[in-house]
């Protein structure tokens, strides 16, 4: 029996696995720091900047808006996040903004503070550097000036050519 799915129902799935993501994250720091380890944020930044990359490198070489458009591929992506463009994009340039996200909301869940989630956020972030800093694609950088989990009312990033 095929199931169907209407978009909203798919949104909200695909934004809870996304927020078990966070979740998975703030585990694994919180037992890190349980454990004694100091001073290890900079080796998950690494980590999940590589990632990032490693995810991307098969989008090759793009403008900004063409890499945007494959970093948010379709409906399900663009609602979960509540992506809106901001501004008049170009190849060279474009700007958006994320109005929700799961990995705040799941280290909200859990009942972290306001200090835990901008830590998490710091590093879940690098994922989005790593992606625009891909082997293939190295005419582009991004710029997050905002973030949901730094304390900020949204999620806002640049891309454009260098």
């Amino acid at each position: 029996m095929e199931k169907t799915y209407t978009e909203k129902e798919m949104i909200e799935r695909v934004f809870a696995a996304n927020k078990q993501r966070g979740k998975y994250l703030a585990f694994i720091v919180k037992e890190l720091d349980n454990a004694g380890f100091k001073d290890f944020d900079e080796a998950l930044k690494k980590a999940i900047y590589h990632f990032g990359k490693d995810k991307s490198v098969k989008w090759g070489n793009l403008d900004s808006k063409a890499f945007m458009n494959c970093m948010l591929p379709d409906d399900i992506i663009k609602g979960m996040l509540q992506f809106e463009e901001v501004g008049s994009n170009t190849e060279d340039r474009v700007e958006f903004t994320f109005h929700r996200c799961p990995l705040e909301e799941g280290w909200k869940e859990m009942g972290l503070s306001d200090d835990k989630r901008r830590r998490l956020c710091a590093i879940a972030q690098e994922h989005d550097f790593g992606i625009v800093a891909n082997e293939s694609n190295q005419d582009l950088e991004l710029e997050m000036p905002e973030g949901i989990g730094l304390g900020d009312p949204v999620c806002r990033l640049v891309i454009r050519k260098k």
